[in-house]
């Protein structure tokens, strides 16, 4: 029985604009309604400004833009994805995605996954799920950070 909780990932399937992420759990710190504290004022088109999520500001980006899909708009409202930040930047503890729909729980078994594409700039992998109709992508999520940090993105100016 222990093997079967090593082998075992509570993981969310998070809809994009014609995508959908693969994450784990624990990735994410709460789904919250779409709402910017502060607007882009220049800066790249991905890059959408910042949310106030438990009194502090949280830069939000939109992976499809990052990622070089279209900015078509689906007809759903959308919502804030809020993450933990996992590139150790000093001071920096979440990030936020706009994402299209309500994310949906899933528990997965490694055997789950098969890999239907490697790595790109800006996901690790793309796996498909037997009763899934479409392949998965599993975000990179420093390389997200990273490049927040690099536009000088990731911390508001003082």
């Amino acid at each position: 029985m222990a093997s079967d909780a090593l082998g075992t990932l509570n993981s969310l399937i998070v809809p994009l604009r014609e995508r959908l992420l693969l994450l784990p759990n624990v990735a994410v710190a709460e789904l919250v309604g779409y709402r910017l504290s502060e607007e882009a004022s220049g800066g790249p088109d991905w890059f959408l400004g910042r949310t106030l999520w438990r009194d502090q500001p949280v830069p939000m980006v939109d992976l499809d833009l990052l990622m070089g899909e279209a900015a078509a708009i689906p007809q759903v409202q959308p919502r804030a994805l809020i993450l933990n930040a996992i590139g150790g930047t000093q001071g920096v503890h979440f990030i936020a995605l706009r994402v299209w729909g309500i994310p949906r729980a899933r528990k997965l078994q490694r055997a789950d996954l098969t890999a239907t594409a490697g790595a790109t700039e800006w996901t690790l992998q793309q796996v498909s799920l037997s009763d899934e109709p479409e392949d998965l992508l599993i975000p990179d999520l420093q390389a997200l950070e990273r490049v927040l940090d690099q536009a000088g993105l990731l911390r508001r100016a003082a």
